[in-house]
């Protein structure tokens, strides 16, 4: 599963919102409540400081929407993997290095009013030094790493998002085709339609504060493809090239079938997305 993501978050500290994007800040720790650029409120329920490989915490579960959210500021420093009662989630693929924290929504079993929250940075995967070289074992994490976790009370009227910047007309050479838009929670698919030249691609536009957990999954000609791509936003700045190519059949009429979705809870804090296929 690949996941494009693109972050964009503010955590107050004690004398004010501190950007994100600044690595010093890490060094200030995780605050014990911050307030999310939509207005949402959040609490900090629990804290483990990674020394190993592994961690574990029982926090208390009130019925509030969880995250797990860490530091990272290394080029090795990368989000854990996290387990609710043994019990893998599935989230979003964080890596780390830009010194940009990291929050990952935690589901846990209706009824819970505990849990255990473990998190293993145990290396999983090889990385390629060099383009062609082979796949070499990944390097662990040994950063001494706080991990926190929160709970946020979702805003009582639905924050509406940002309006998103109008796709580009054409893109590295590709002209946009066919077009969609609209709103989460709503509409679940949509499809896009154009003649491509042996394959197409589709970008990816959300806005809002949990655009960065929205998910796409296509079809093409009913045949289901192996990839959920996330979304960007796109607010200034050059395009966001982050599209997925797609293989069609060459000049022929194809339809992009594409279904949406949205990792964890989303009550009150809708999406904005829009979506373009690109032929040549």
């Amino acid at each position: 599963m690949a996941v494009a993501v693109v972050a964009a978050y503010l955590i107050p500290g004690q004398a004010g919102p501190v950007p994100l994007r600044t690595p010093a800040a890490a060094r200030q720790g995780l605050p014990e409540r911050f307030t999310s650029p939509d207005g949402t409120e959040y609490r900090r329920v629990g804290l483990v400081t990674l020394t190993g490989t592994e961690a574990s915490i029982d926090v208390p579960v009130s019925g509030k929407p969880l995250e797990v959210a860490t530091w990272c500021d290394g080029s090795l420093n990368r989000m854990p993997v996290v387990y609710v009662n043994s019990r893998r989630v599935h989230a979003p693929g964080y890596g780390c290095g830009d010194g940009l924290p990291r929050l990952v929504p935690v589901d846990v079993p209706k009824g819970s009013t505990q849990a255990t929250l473990t998190f293993d940075r145990s290396a999983e995967g090889c990385v390629s030094l060099t383009e062609d070289g082979p796949c070499v074992p990944e390097q662990p994490d040994t950063a001494v790493r706080d991990v926190g976790v929160y709970e946020w009370t979702p805003p009582a009227m639905a924050v509406e998002p940002p309006r998103i910047k109008a796709l580009p007309p054409e893109v590295d050479g590709l002209r946009l085709a066919g077009s969609a838009s609209g709103r989460w929670p709503g509409a679940t698919s949509f499809t896009l339609t154009g003649r491509g030249a042996g394959t197409v691609t589709v970008h990816l536009l959300c806005s809002g504060d949990l655009a960065q957990r929205m998910w796409f999954k296509f079809w093409v000609g009913g045949v289901e493809g192996r990839t959920r791509l996330g979304c960007s936003s796109w607010t200034r700045g050059p395009f966001p090239d982050a599209g997925m190519e797609l293989e069609v059949p060459r000049g022929e009429q194809v339809t992009v079938t594409v279904r949406t979705g949205m990792w964890g809870e989303y009550t009150n804090r809708p999406v904005r997305w829009s979506a373009g296929l690109y032929v040549r």
